[in-house]
């Protein structure tokens, strides 16, 4: 399976959204500011990366500064997993 579609159906589960939301997912589309992901998802999501691929996201997300924080995209997260 492709590895954005699988983080999108991760995010679909950590955020309990449907399919109709999933498939507006891109990589471009930010974790903030268009999925709204709130810090317990972020969370969720993280530990599914970590159980999937074996992914520190939090150790990742660390080294980002505020606003690389704010811009983190799907496309962003996929790069991470292919790292």
């Amino acid at each position: 399976m492709d590895i954005l579609r699988e983080i999108v159906g991760l995010l679909r589960a950590v955020t309990g959204e449907d399919e109709r939301w999933a498939a507006a997912v891109t990589p471009e589309s930010r974790l903030e500011d268009d999925l709204r992901l709130e810090s317990v998802e972020v969370a969720a999501l993280g530990e599914a990366l970590r159980a999937r691929w074996g992914v520190d996201l939090p150790a990742y997300l660390a080294g980002l500064d505020l606003d690389q924080l704010i811009d983190l995209t799907v496309g962003d997260v996929a790069r991470l997993v292919r790292a």
